[in-house]
């Protein structure tokens, strides 16, 4: 098995810079509150996070675990929504960023302080004898350059039979191409996206069965109200119109 220490430079590069994103810029642009500047400062993000729940809640319904890994946690805006729904489960939430695990303390885990593990860590270099009947992975493996790895990872750190729910954004390159040729910037953040495909791929190369994408947000259009195409696809397979408008897709995947 691939070992971190042959990560390439620019995949050390890349998480020294997300680090520093996170841990200061994010800081400042956000004044030390990056969930509401993330998901409820604009009417738009708003939406964006009323679909996403009710997204979540739809593909959790028939999931049940006790014992969760939680990957890029952030300030813990979807863990407060799997707390809720599964008071009883024990939560090990990971984040690069030290800056997002001291706000993640202070949002969720000094309510729940018997229950939660954090730890401020790349996903890649977290090493866990403990296995997991559930993982949760919003937003973060874009983050990470090697997929590959991060694929065996999961598989090596879930239970059989254990569960995994993955968003993630796919990388719209004609959108990119566009913007390099207009000379817009393109945001570094963006650039390390996995389309379905190539994770399909990878998933299915690992071992992973009954591996399912959807749509979970779509872009603004005008011609399109972007609440009309999800209320119509969220519930269906990731298919030609979500390939079209979908800005986040969801994975769901188990090991056998």
């Amino acid at each position: 098995m691939e070992k971190n220490t042959n990560r390439t430079f620019y995949s050390q590069e890349f998480d020294n810079w997300m680090r520093e994103f996170y841990n200061k810029k994010a800081k400042e642009t956000t004044k030390g509150n990056y969930e509401y500047y993330r998901w409820f400062s604009s009417k738009r993000k708003r939406r964006q996070y009323r679909h996403t729940v009710k997204s979540l809640l739809f593909h959790l319904r028939n999931i049940e675990f006790k014992n969760c890994l939680e990957i890029g946690c952030g300030p813990g805006t979807w863990t407060k929504l799997l707390l809720r729904k599964y008071p009883d489960t024990k939560f090990t939430c990971l984040d690069i960023s030290k800056e997002m695990i001291a706000q993640f303390k202070k949002a969720v885990k000094s309510k729940n302080k018997n229950q939660i593990k954090t730890k401020v860590i790349n996903f890649l270099d977290y090493d866990s004898k403990e296995k997991y009947d559930f993982i949760f992975f919003s937003r973060a493996i874009e983050y990470i350059p090697n997929k590959a790895r991060v694929i065996e990872k999961l598989y090596d750190l879930m239970e059989n039979r254990g569960k995994c729910i993955l968003i993630t954004s796919p990388p719209h390159p004609f959108i990119l191409s566009l913007k390099k040729l207009s000379g817009k910037k393109v945001n570094v953040q963006h650039t390390q996206r996995i389309s379905v495909k190539h994770l399909a791929h990878l998933l299915r190369k690992q071992g992973f069965k009954k591996i399912r994408f959807y749509p979970i947000l779509f872009a603004d259009y005008l011609f399109v109200p972007n609440t009309f195409l999800f209320n119509l696809l969220y519930r269906k397979r990731f298919g030609m119109l979500s390939k079209m408008f979908a800005s986040s897709y969801l994975a769901k995947f188990e090991k056998p």
